[in-house]
């Protein structure tokens, strides 16, 4: 428990939460982050839409330390992808940017975010990008390519070469304009040796077809996949069901070596068919998912008692408006792209866009199902010292400045 103190959810506090030290004895009082908070783009730095907004993207991937997004189809200003820089400061308002030499789509090597990938397969260290932006050379080639592919890091300390870093990634593909975006499922994994200075493919799978145990149910083509962050799940959307209707549903992959058949076993059901639904890390009681529905933002808690239950992230701003799939930083926040109006007590309102951070700890209608249930949550609130925490763990592991 590293000395912190869980305190019961029923304690529906919303200010503090208690730190103990084991070392000294001595405690202190951590803030809360904010239940929900709005981090404002700058106009000027990234260029304005059509309804003269500072511009989101349309495909945008949260680091997990919540400090950086992987944005796509940034306009003329910034190119066709670039790095947003969320703000540690407590500033409001985003004003760092970071153009790459990527193309639309690209996605980041989830649970690491060690490498940026092209849809080329052409993996970019993610400092690199961050120095020399557009002007980063690529380290190696391989994995799954084209656009609706998705990557994560596995953890196969186990495996017979555990130098290797290990690297999922799925996809599906391409077929004509009319069936782009629905297919078969294919995944690839590769074994990379990387010694700092250079890094090269030395084990690949090779691409292989998924899931064909499945056909007698679920049909085999499914839409909307996302790989989990640890590469040993995958959530997605059956097109043809053999029986019910189309629903987003979670299955396993093969957790160890590469190179086993997957056997796609089906895990949970969220029986409805929102946009993407993408994986928390792992916790100690429970994992959560969330996804985007008609532009607001809602998380399930994946235990037995909570599974049929779906929870909204709570608007503080008007007009609250999600422009693309959410993500999930390692602390649990839940980080995505909006516009939403700030209205003055006097009715004034202004537009706005950027990126909205949410604490699913704090939701009140998750607060209250976990006290009916006699469940517990992982913690009671995110706080700033998680925050801190890990955007040190992450500025460290990778040679970023803090």
């Amino acid at each position: 428990m590293n000395g912190r103190v869980l305190i019961p959810v029923a304690l529906l506090f919303a200010g503090l939460a208690t730190w103990s030290s084991g070392a000294t004895g001595r405690t202190e009082a951590l803030a809360c982050i904010p239940a929900v908070s709005y981090l404002a783009l700058d106009g000027p730095m990234v260029g304005l839409d059509s309804n003269g907004v500072p511009a989101l993207g349309t495909y945008e991937r949260i680091s997990p330390d919540g400090r950086f997004v992987l944005r796509s189809y940034s306009g003329a200003l910034l190119g066709e992808v670039s790095l947003i820089e969320l703000p540690g400061d407590g500033s409001t308002v985003v004003t760092r940017v970071f153009r790459t030499p990527l193309s639309n789509e690209a996605f980041p090597v989830q649970g690491s975010w060690r490498y940026l990938v092209d849809v080329d397969g052409r993996h970019f260290r993610l400092r690199d990008v961050l120095r020399q932006q557009q002007k980063a050379v690529p380290l190696f080639q391989g994995g799954m390519r084209g656009f609706y592919a998705a990557a994560s890091e596995l953890d196969l300390a186990a495996a017979a070469d555990p130098a290797l870093v290990w690297i999922r990634s799925m996809s599906w593909p391409q077929g004509d304009r009319a069936g782009q975006g629905t297919g078969p499922l294919q995944v690839r994994t590769i074994g990379v040796r990387d010694t700092g200075d250079k890094a090269e493919v030395v084990a690949d799978t090779g691409p292989q077809f998924i899931c064909g145990s499945r056909h007698a149910t679920d049909g085999g083509v499914y839409t909307l996949p996302m790989i989990s962050v640890d590469g040993k799940e995958f959530s997605a959307i059956p097109i043809n069901p053999r029986a019910g209707q189309p629903s987003m549903r979670v299955y396993g992959l093969a957790a160890t070596v590469p190179g086993e058949q997957h056997a796609c076993d089906l895990r949970m059901d969220l029986k409805a068919s929102p946009g993407k639904a993408v994986f928390a890390f792992a916790g100690r009681a429970s994992a959560m998912l969330a996804y985007t529905h008609n532009a607001s933002v809602y998380f399930v808690d994946r235990r037995a008692e909570l599974q049929d239950q779906v929870f909204r992230i709570d608007d503080e701003r008007t007009q609250v408006l999600a422009s693309a799939f959410p993500g999930f930083t390692k602390d649990g926040r839940i980080v995505f792209g909006a516009s939403w109006k700030d209205c003055s007590a006097q009715g004034a309102c202004v537009n706005r866009s950027g990126y909205v951070v949410a604490d699913p700890y704090q939701n009140a209608d998750y607060r209250q199902q976990l006290q009916r249930f006699g469940l517990r949550a992982d913690k009671a609130c995110i706080t700033q010292a998680d925050v801190r925490s890990e955007r040190q763990r992450f500025a460290d592991a990778w040679g970023l400045s803090r």
